[in-house]
């Protein structure tokens, strides 16, 4: 169980819907094998646990993953995991994908204005190399946006002042714990797409309307890139999505680059990344203890929290928010001696109580 601000949560959740719904569930589930055959005394055990009745030790190391055979559910190996008591390794190895990727990736945070020490582009030029690529419309939603000339036939689905969209949220750039976790989750190195100019390129990119914006951003829905090819994906159920989503259907295919500039389509790979964890999200369940957390931060951070319970909830908050201030560096996480990153969800020694703990 993850101790975190106020509320418990269960691992097991996340775990599976790592295993099913990442991006590299192969390379998922190996990762977690090696952490668990690392930890393990005797390997036995673990052959024990994921084969219905026994088997050998051979058997179960040359499917090299927690693949259990038709006959072996996912309740049933955890039940033989908490009876092994590797429940608590498990736990281990999901914390950093809750606290490092899901919060961050859910919490994403405005885009700052980049200063002289960024390399990265500045919005305004980022917007209007999005603009030359779709043609002044949001490829979702199908909004016009407000700049430039007036058309003397009003477009079908209104004007609105368009907003850019990072498909991976730019504080991926600034927080070297989400970069770990984000590669390990895609199997591959993806420090360069998201630090520099990676993180504000046009295949970064997206134009929305402010509602469609947030909605995004929230995980309700996202987009699917198969043979060059978008396909919008809904996270949750069309009817509580805004208008400018719910217009398009399920599976519906979207049509990028239409405008008059060759300008980098939306990146395939960070596409399927973006809506991998947006799954894990919603089959986990996390999304909405997420939400409850970034709900009380916001709460406490309008000083809305009273007694105990304003020091109880979200510790972390507090420990971002001074840091924040102090204008610290952030530091790589050294879990083994317990380093705490600044941009990290866990809170430092001196608050154990509120630390994430299993």
């Amino acid at each position: 169980m993850f101790d975190y601000s106020n509320d418990s949560h269960d691992a097991i959740p996340i775990v599976h819907a790592l295993l099913d719904e990442g991006y590299d569930s192969n390379g998922m589930s190996n990762d977690l094998w090696t952490h668990l055959t690392n930890a393990c005394a005797k390997r036995s055990q673990l052959s024990q646990i994921l084969t219905p009745v026994g088997g050998t030790w051979s058997r179960v190391t040359s499917l090299r993953g927690l693949t259990p055979r038709a006959s072996l559910t996912w309740d049933d190996v955890t039940k033989r995991f908490e009876h092994l008591t590797f429940l608590d390794e498990i736990t281990r190895w999901t914390r950093p994908f809750y606290v490092h990727m899901l919060i961050n990736m859910k919490a994403r945070g405005k885009t700052p204005t980049p200063t002289n020490r960024s390399t990265a582009s500045r919005p305004r030029d980022l917007k209007n190399m999005l603009l030359a690529r779709d043609g002044r419309f949001s490829v979702v939603g199908g909004m016009m946006d407000n700049t430039g000339p007036i058309p003397a036939v009003p477009p079908a689905n209104g004007m609105t002042t368009l907003q850019v969209a990072h498909i991976i949220p730019f504080n991926a750039s600034r927080r070297i714990p989400l970069r770990a976790m984000l590669s390990k989750f895609a199997g591959q190195d993806m420090e360069n797409l998201l630090t520099g100019h990676g993180i504000n390129d046009p295949s970064n990119a997206l134009l929305l309307d402010a509602t469609t914006h947030l909605s995004f951003d929230a995980f309700e829905f996202g987009l699917e890139c198969q043979d060059d090819r978008y396909f919008l994906r809904m996270l949750v159920p069309t009817w509580s999505q805004p208008p400018t989503v719910s217009r398009h259907l399920e599976g519906g295919e979207l049509f990028f680059g239409q405008g008059p500039a060759q300008v980098a389509l939306p990146s395939a790979l960070l596409c399927n990344i973006q809506l991998a964890v947006g799954r894990v999200l919603r089959a986990s369940g996390a999304a909405e203890a997420i939400d409850k957390i970034l709900e009380d931060e916001e709460s406490l951070s309008c000083g809305n929290l009273e007694g105990d319970y304003g020091l109880r909830v979200s510790a972390s908050y507090l420990e971002r928010e001074l840091r924040a201030l102090q204008g610290l560096d952030e530091l790589v996480i050294d879990q083994q001696d317990n380093i705490a990153d600044p941009d990290s969800e866990e809170v430092l020694p001196v608050t154990v109580r509120h630390r994430i703990s299993t």
